[in-house]
């Protein structure tokens, strides 16, 4: 017995000190193969940050409706490259219907075709609205992400038509997506770029600091201004900022602009360069950040480094490199900005997409295919019945003649519906107009009516294929997944029946597109005016027009001139964007009679015309504080920020345009430009004159209209004739009176020599 146990304990030792060793290997193993530690003080200085964002966010623009025995729904999420994810949790909001058997119905939820998790449908989750947290694994993320949400549904154990409408789950846009993100240290390597400053992965407004030495010149401004062009248009959708550091380094990346001779603090010890120079530097303060270096030995060599940049004629590698000499391209010729539509030609649709599979649906029920199309802002459309769209489309032929279709709209607008064929008679190809209505009135074509509505700058059309689902009787249901449909890669939109002739001011035309001085993509008949010594919110202000100017055309903007107030009469025969939160208020004030307002520290002035003062007594309650003087306006006084983007005729140059931006503060100025990175803002620019206090934005028209570009001859007289209908009107009884005349002194004539011949 003392034996068995001595035996055993024996054996229990010998296991315990295989484990110590075991565990002592393991340790030492994972030691040698781990990088070192950092510094606890380094360690605490990386960065993180958590995002919560809601499935609208990240596409679902309303709420999500899985349908039939098996609904998908796709999402797509980026993670930059210079941050891994942590910890990522799905808080999940949903509806299921009622009618769904508990014992086969599921939620699958997948990230990047991996399963996340399984919902099984409960009789507790069918009695109304559920919440869920579900916690997804971080080592399944990837730069481009796909949320994959997968509903399989059944009623019955017996056989189920595959659409059931009973066959649904409901989940709201609004759930959220909690991430916990680590920030990284990329490689001090220029081929990563425009990486880290500008990451295509994340979907947010880019906020890139420009930074420069205390008192930057303006040739170091100018050629901070074609980057932020740049910039403006890889950011896009995304919107564009560059807050100005004058002398500071900032939090983690940002664009420096030195010369030898003009260069911040925190750059004394810097070699100084021989030539233009792009360098990547570590960021002096934060071991995840990074400075790119736009470098010069003087501010010719300055420019040319930025234009290398944006021209990606440099062959970017390494750390650093020297531009020895830089080929420009050609000045760009008008309307030609690669990201509008270019008119005077039939335009295929194929090209207005990344690739034919845009064009192509397949499922049921089939998505809505989307094209997005940008026209130049000054399109001549008075009395144009509409664009002609030569279409052509294939779609898998219903079972039966009856309710297939395809639906075509623009900006959310109903055009037609087309009734699809069955298998025995299916159109290939159908010749359609898309109206542009300039009246407000109600157009038919081919015996449909038309809603109201009008085709602008940024335009989306969609084509909705809706081929309902064949049930040929108790289970014999045809396969869910064999609708295909898709839009001809060569069926084209027809713009060369189109003028370019418009009235102006037009703030809209600028707000959407940055017209007109986007005309030229590289704003060669462009002038900026600035203050003789501007502020940082100037800056930001003239960076952020740019970005907004390069973001609508596609290309950075090469050419347009930066002047300052006092050099202003040097900007003739250009259009001139003009920031006017500083001393610049003095040269709008100097221009006050082609204002239809104007803006100073305590006090708006405003053209003395019904409408602006109903807004102006509506937004201050002002009736007391008010002074009226004839030929001179109104003066409102009032505290308060307040801004204004303000379009006018140029009193340098006739048939010119100025766009200034304005505010009674230098910090209300940023109002301005938010408004027009907001989508539910930018559709209330309009007219000469919009106002922009906190969340609110109202526009009104107060000064006469003049008008840019070019119409043939008989155009141009008609359509100015009609806006004077009483002129219009003696011109035809003039004309009726001398058409009378003459025909009445032929007949006198004619008359004449007959009587003439009587009497012979």
């Amino acid at each position: 017995m003392k034996v068995s146990v001595i035996a055993n304990l024996n054996q229990y030792f010998v296991l315990f000190a295989g484990l110590c060793l075991s565990f002592s290997s393991l340790s030492w193993a994972v030691q040698t193969n781990a990088p070192p530690l950092l510094p606890k003080s380094e360690v605490a200085t990386i960065p993180s940050r958590q995002s919560v964002l809601t499935m609208k966010d990240i596409g679902a623009s309303r709420p999500i409706e899985l349908r039939g025995v098996d609904g998908n729904a796709y999402l797509s999420l980026g993670v930059r490259l210079d941050e891994i994810v942590t910890k990522a949790r799905l808080h999940l909001n949903y509806t299921l219907s009622p009618a769904l058997l508990p014992n086969l119905s599921h939620l699958k939820v997948y990230l990047n075709d991996e399963v996340m998790a399984t919902l099984p449908v409960t009789k507790e989750s069918l009695a109304g609205p559920q919440k869920l947290d579900l916690d997804l694994d971080p080592r399944f993320f990837t730069d481009f992400n796909k949320l994959h949400l997968q509903f399989i549904g059944h009623y019955t154990n017996d056989c189920e038509f595959p659409l059931h409408s009973s066959l649904w789950a409901n989940i709201s846009n609004m759930s959220t997506l909690e991430i916990n993100f680590q920030s990284i240290a990329l490689r001090n390597d220029l081929a990563l770029l425009p990486a880290p400053f500008f990451d295509q992965r994340d979907n947010r407004l880019l906020n890139l600091p420009f930074v420069f030495a205390t008192e930057p010149s303006l040739n170091s401004l100018r050629a901070a201004g074609g980057i932020a062009s740049w910039f403006g248009a890889l950011a896009s959708y995304r919107g564009a900022r560059f807050p100005a550091y004058l002398n500071r380094l900032p939090e983690r990346y940002g664009v420096v602009f030195a010369t030898n001779d003009e260069r911040p603090e925190f750059l004394a010890k810097y070699p100084k360069v021989n030539a233009p120079t792009i360098s990547l530097m570590q960021h002096p303060e934060n071991p995840t950040g990074k400075l790119l270096l736009i470098l010069g030995r003087n501010a010719a060599d300055l420019q040319l480094a930025a234009d290398a940049l944006v021209l990606g004629k440099a062959a970017m590698t390494g750390t650093s490199i020297a531009i020895k000499t830089l080929e420009y391209p050609p000045r760009r010729v008008a309307y030609d900005a690669p990201n509008w539509l270019q008119s005077g030609r039939p335009i295929p649709l194929g090209q207005l997409v990344n690739s034919p599979a845009d064009l192509q649906r397949q499922g049921q029920p089939l998505e809505p295919i989307l094209i997005n199309a940008r026209l130049p802002a000054d399109l001549f459309t008075w009395e144009v019945k509409g664009v002609p769209i030569d279409l052509k489309y294939r779609y898998t032929p219903p079972a039966e003649q009856g309710d297939a279709n395809l639906r075509i709209e623009i900006n959310d607008q109903f055009i037609e519906a087309i009734p699809l064929l069955s298998s025995t008679g299916t159109r290939e190809k159908n010749h359609l107009m898309l109206p542009i209505l300039d009246d407000g009135s109600l157009r038919e074509q081919s015996g449909v009516v038309i809603p109201a509505f009008h085709l602008g700058s940024n335009n989306q059309l969609q084509f909705s294929f809706s081929i309902p689902f064949s049930d040929n009787g108790r289970c014999k249901s045809s396969p869910q997944g064999n609708m295909r449909a898709a839009i001809d890669p060569d069926s084209t939109l027809d713009l060369s029946h189109l003028y370019h002739y418009a009235a102006m001011p037009n703030l809209a035309f600028f707000a959407n597109s940055g017209f007109p001085f986007t005309k030229y993509a590289d704003l060669a008949e462009t002038a900026i005016v600035i203050p003789d010594q501007p502020n940082t919110f100037d800056m930001e202000a003239m960076f952020a027009l740019l970005g907004h100017m390069g973001r609508s055309t596609g290309v950075p903007a090469l050419h347009f001139k930066l002047i300052q107030t006092k050099s202003v009469q040097d900007a003739k025969n250009l259009d001139l964007l003009v920031i006017a939160s500083g001393a610049n208020k003095d040269l709008l004030a100097s221009w006050g009679k082609s204002l239809p307002a104007l803006l100073e520290e305590g006090s708006r002035t405003f053209t003395p015309l019904g409408k602006a003062m109903d807004m102006a007594y509506e937004w201050f309650g002002l009736s007391d504080n008010k002074t009226s003087k004839s030929g001179e306006g109104t003066i409102l006084l009032g505290s308060g920020p307040l801004a204004a983007i303000i379009g006018f005729e140029s009193p340098l140059s006739p048939s010119r345009s100025v766009v200034a931006f304005t505010s009674n503060t230098p910090t209300a100025l940023t109002s301005a430009l938010d408004a027009l990175n907001d989508g539910g803002k930018v559709q209330y620019i309009r007219g000469d004159l919009a106002l922009m206090r906190g969340e609110s934005v109202e526009s009104f028209r107060v000064n006469n209209v003049y008008y840019v570009g070019e119409l043939p001859w008989w155009r141009w007289i008609w359509f100015h004739l009609h806006h004077h209908p009483l002129f219009l009107t003696a011109i035809g009884v003039a004309i009726g009176l001398f058409v009378a005349l003459l025909a009445f002194g032929a007949l006198h004539n004619l008359a004449t020599k007959r009587l003439g011949q009587h009497k012979k």
